[in-house]
């Protein structure tokens, strides 16, 4: 608990509402609603320094103090007894368009903002005191009204997911500016949503009033604008990510039907500028974009904007004509916070969902496969197509990397074979999935024995099946197994919608883990009774390891963030920090190429040497039975010694013990090392205990062989 002394704001103001007690500083244009039991505290806390501690004794549930304190901390309610609060606003000020030496017309950011848009946070005594447990998310929103609008509802769906959301916003400014607000703020997460005066008001509301030429111009400028401000949220983030929203088009365009007749009509301009901020957006690893344009294909137009009723460049959410405060509906606030939270799970693989187990009679059908066949397929039923539509988007996750497998009640010679003779009349046929547990056990049995196989926890697993009794069974034995709830006709929209199920951007390693994961299986059942070293020869395993340019660097943070199990440290880390790590002296990125008779596992490797230590290291559990990992390790610490191994002598490495890695805590013992106490450290004391490469039973191309850029 802090120790320091605190006072209220001496901007503080109240409001007693029905509802609770409204808590604003005005200059700083801040403001909550706590329950109405906590007016007490305010009142006896106002206008005398306390304590941390003396706070949490006066409020009314001790379980909420903590996270009240700090909300009320975060919006500047609170501040240390100490502070200059005249003084941080002079500075503040200060710094203002207007003050800056430009007329405000010409100032990026705008005259000064006047106006708290939205509405004001609740946070409820109940929640607060449940909010303790969840992760701190800071989410800095650069922006205009519309972002303050989603602020409320990123609390709220925070609170659903478990999370502490800590909202800050900052409207568009200089370079500079953004720059000074993420080093303040620090955010796990930066929405930029480019401003709607300076960019869209002369491309929008004027269009109808110049030509095609003039249009173009606009156009054209308003891209070398956005190429300016992607740079520069990109500089500012140093790799933390950042979200750049797309823009919209309104539900009405200013040439009416006649809007194909212009070479740059509405439809063309909003499609240029979206396909420009893709361009810029990929060119940096830690930004995406919000897709504006899709949650209009969603929901629709007159329900998220208000291009129905005010011009079309204000580009706000839709709104109530009969209220004269400036406000939106919640629909397009919510909207935008389900998707920044979508997009941070998605970019951190918060949840990450491996594999998805699918009941198939009933399910990924209509009728049962043995008796009824699949003459369902030549029909034009409506549970023809949405049958299709789950088996398509199913084949879009296994494209994804998303392993499939079979859960089903039946008997399995006969589902299977009239499965298979059905051909190419269904997208998905029983080579598509790893697994096939078709019997007559009760289905949490199996599902165990598929997690098992495949080296999976519940918790990374999806399980679909359109009986409910089927799906309460499995939950009760299995806890943490994702379960699709409902009738199958939402499970097509769950699939293509879950953060848990985005991989990231597509890799040929995700595409092809179907096939390489069915050649893994293949070689458990290859391995009978054969020694290990003859059972890996008759494998023909090659290991390519190479020093890693800037094109593997996307994959190698993606084996850093996703292996749970062949991990070293289970380091986490952006493209962008790697690529500041490998500036230090003496850093190298190692990756592993592994393939055998059976498949190309593609780089499934990677292994960082800072300095004097193996600081992190990471192997898919694809290739982990194929005894890969002593070798890569020894051959980039060979490449590491540039030709003299004496030279590694005192090298360290260490193992942080997770829950999941036992398989890689013997990785430095196995590879010459002797561990240095209990607490994970290890050192290479004699360079002479590392394996000589030509010994082991898989074939190594090394580091130096393979030179830089491989593999």
């Amino acid at each position: 608990m802090d120790t320091r002394r605190f006072r209220f704001s001496a901007f503080l103001s109240t409001v007693v509402l029905n509802s609770g007690i409204l808590l604003a500083n005005g200059p700083r244009q801040q403001r909550i609603v706590l329950d109405p039991v906590w007016e007490r505290l305010v009142r006896a806390l106002s206008g005398v320094p306390f304590g941390q501690e003396a706070f949490a004794s006066l409020a009314p549930d001790r379980a909420a103090a903590e996270a009240v304190f700090r909300a009320l901390r975060e919006r500047h309610l609170i501040v240390p007894a100490e502070c200059d609060e005249e003084a941080e606003l002079r500075s503040s000020f200060a710094r203002r368009p207007e003050d800056s030496g430009r007329a405000p017309a010409a100032a990026s950011a705008g005259p000064w903002p006047a106006t708290r848009y939205g509405l004001p946070q609740r946070l409820s005594t109940a929640a607060a005191a449940a909010s303790g447990a969840g992760e701190t998310v800071r989410v800095l929103l650069v922006g205009g009204c519309v972002t303050q609008f989603t602020e409320e509802p990123l609390h709220a769906l925070g609170r659903e997911l478990g999370l502490d959301v800590l909202t800050d916003h900052v409207w568009p400014g200089p370079s500079g500016d953004l720059a000074r607000a993420v080093e303040r703020s620090r955010p796990d997460v930066t929405v930029y949503q480019p401003g709607v005066q300076p960019f869209l008001t002369g491309l929008f509301d004027g269009s109808h009033t110049c030509d095609d030429e003039e249009r173009a111009h606009r156009l054209a400028l308003m891209k070398s604008a956005l190429t300016l401000a992607v740079r520069a949220l990109a500089d500012a983030l140093r790799g933390s990510l950042g979200l750049v929203h797309n823009i919209a088009p309104p539900a009405l365009s200013p040439f009416g039907r006649f809007d194909f007749a212009e070479e740059y009509g509405l439809r063309r301009v909003v499609a240029e500028l979206n396909q420009h901020i893709d361009r810029c957006v990929r060119r940096h690893p830690h930004l995406m974009v919000v897709d504006e344009e899709r949650l209009v294909a969603r929901y629709g137009a007159a329900a998220l904007f208000d291009d129905l009723v005010f011009p079309f460049g204000h580009h706000g959410g839709s709104v109530d004509p009969g209220d004269e405060r400036p406000h939106q509906l919640p629909a397009l606030g919510r909207a935008l916070a389900g998707e920044y939270l979508a997009c941070l799970r998605a970019h951190r693989g918060t949840g990450r969902i491996k594999l998805v187990v699918t009941d198939l009679d009933g399910t990924l059908w209509p009728g049962i496969a043995a008796d009824d066949g699949f003459g369902w397929v030549d029909g034009d039923a409506t549970s023809r197509w949405m049958h299709l539509g789950l088996h398509q988007a199913l084949s879009v996750l296994k494209s994804r990397g998303v392993l499939l497998a079979t859960c089903s009640k039946g008997d399995a010679h006969a589902t299977l074979g009239v499965w298979e003779k059905a051909g190419g009349r269904l997208p998905l046929g029983p080579d598509d999935f790893v697994l096939h547990r078709i019997n007559w056990r009760v289905k949490s049995a199996n599902i165990t024995d598929i997690c098992a196989r495949l080296g999976f926890a519940p918790d990374q697993v999806l399980f679909l099946d359109d009986n409910p009794a089927e799906r309460a069974e499995a939950a009760a034995a299995l806890p943490g197994l994702h379960i699709a709830e409902g009738p199958v006709h939402g499970f097509r929209e769950l699939l293509l919608t879950s953060p848990a199920l985005e991989g990231g951007r597509r890799t040929e390693e995700a595409a092809r883990r179907t096939d390489t994961t069915r050649a893994m299986l293949r070689r458990e059942e290859l391995r009978g009774g054969l020694d290990r070293d003859a059972f890996l020869r008759s494998l023909d395993v090659r290991v390519r390891v190479a020093r890693a340019g800037q094109e593997h660097l996307a994959r190698a943070a993606e084996l850093f963030n996703r292996t749970n199990q062949f991990t070293t440290t289970a380091w986490r880390t952006t493209v962008g920090e790697l690529r500041r790590v490998l500036d230090e002296p003496a850093t190298r990125l190692y990756t592993a190429h592994v393939s055998d008779r059976f498949g190309d596992y593609g780089m499934t490797g990677a292994c960082l040497v800072r300095g004097g230590a193996v600081t992190a290291f990471a192997l898919s559990c694809r290739v982990i039975g194929l005894d890969v990992a002593v070798p890569f390790l020894v051959a980039a610490l060979d490449d590491r010694a540039d030709g003299d191994r004496a030279s590694l002598a005192g090298l360290l490495g260490e193992v942080v013990v997770t829950d999941r890695n036992t398989p890689a805590r013997e990785l430095f013992l196995n590879a010459g090392f002797e561990a240095r106490g209990a607490s994970g450290a290890h050192v290479l004391a004699d360079p002479g205990r590392l394996p000589e490469l030509s010994s082991l039973p898989v074939t190594v191309l090394s580091a130096a062989a393979a030179g830089p850029g491989g593999p």
